[in-house]
């Protein structure tokens, strides 16, 4: 007996009642970091979200920025105490993007660019805070330090106390002044040599035959003058030369009476309060000079820091910034 099969039709109008499983239409969680973000395809089919983006290029320099001209300037010289309070200041933007990273979590989201902006922040922080004590310290601490001291003129040499010129930034002395090289002395550390030559007159000269009480005002310098041979050529060459500008680094400043100490002992002389001085022309260009440096240092890492950030940036975009592959993204 042959089997009758029966089949069933639907006229073109009668509606079709379908069920939608719930949740038929929800992001999977592994494309929830993508959900509403603006992005478009590049060839790779990397994913770049535009605001996160910006603001990882953006923030990090800002706060690099800030920490080193904090750091750096005026603000470190009249505020020690209370200037790294306000550096700190440039660690909120990291602490906030702690805590995305912690929301991101909560949410099931996405850490990377949270972490990638905590990791950028506290690098900007850091590299800021190294960066601006050594521009301090080495270049604007001894310009903010001469501003503060005195301008003597027409000073003499020979009767003149080193505890009377504790307050000299800048001295521009008499026609007189010469550089006391039949006394100048040098001391040898490990990798330098500080070379010292008292600031006199004739009179005080042994080759004029003379011999002064005692030599307060001392000239100094480093790596220009022969150890163990009376020679100092520490000079800008002007043989003009009458003014000196104050040395103020305490590091150098040990060595230096070293050396004034060794000059005591060789050719039988006193300095019981040596102050010293870079012989130079202008002191007051030479005085610049230190906040030349310290602005060219700061322009420097600044935009040092932009180009490495960014690059950073980028490279976190090349390396891990990819969709997961799932059939039916553009780019797979």
């Amino acid at each position: 007996m042959a089997e009758t099969h029966v089949v069933g039709t639907v006229a073109p109008t009668t509606p079709l009642y379908l069920q939608i499983p719930p949740g038929y239409d929800a992001v999977p969680p592994h494309l929830r970091e993508f959900q509403g973000a603006k992005q478009f395809w590049d060839y790779k089919g990397l994913t770049l979200d535009l605001p996160k983006i910006l603001l990882n290029i953006a923030v990090p320099p800002l706060v690099f920025s800030y920490v080193i001209s904090m750091l750096s300037y005026k603000a470190h010289y009249r505020f020690p105490a209370f200037v790294y309070l306000f550096a700190a200041v440039g660690l909120l933007p990291a602490v906030f993007a702690h805590q995305m990273v912690k929301r991101a979590i909560r949410r099931g989201q996405s850490t990377r660019f949270p972490k990638l902006s905590v990791g950028l922040l506290l690098a900007a922080f850091g590299l800021g805070f190294v960066l601006g004590e050594v521009n301090y310290w080495y270049y604007n601490h001894p310009f903010f330090f001469l501003e503060g001291l005195k301008t003597y003129s027409n000073i003499d040499p020979t009767g003149m106390s080193g505890q009377r010129l504790m307050d000299a930034g800048k001295i521009y002395f008499n026609e007189r002044t010469r550089l006391g090289t039949d006394l100048a002395m040098s001391f040898t550390s490990t990798w330098d040599t500080y070379c010292v030559a008292p600031i006199t007159t004739a009179e005080g000269l042994p080759s004029q035959g003379s011999i002064l009480a005692k030599y307060d005002i001392w000239a100094v310098g480093v790596n220009c003058c022969k150890s163990g041979v009376p020679s100092f050529y520490c000079d800008d060459g002007n043989p003009h030369t009458r003014a000196g500008l104050r040395q103020v680094g305490d590091e150098q400043r040990v060595f230096y009476r070293l050396a004034v100490q060794q000059a005591e002992a060789a050719y039988n002389i006193e300095a019981p309060h040596p102050i010293f001085f870079f012989w130079v022309q202008d002191p007051i260009q030479k005085e610049r000079e230190f906040f030349t440096a310290g602005f060219t240092f700061w322009l420097t890492v600044n935009m040092s820091h932009c180009v490495l950030n960014f690059f950073a940036v980028l490279a976190f975009l090349l390396m891990f910034h990819r969709p997961p592959n799932v059939d039916g993204l553009p780019g797979h």
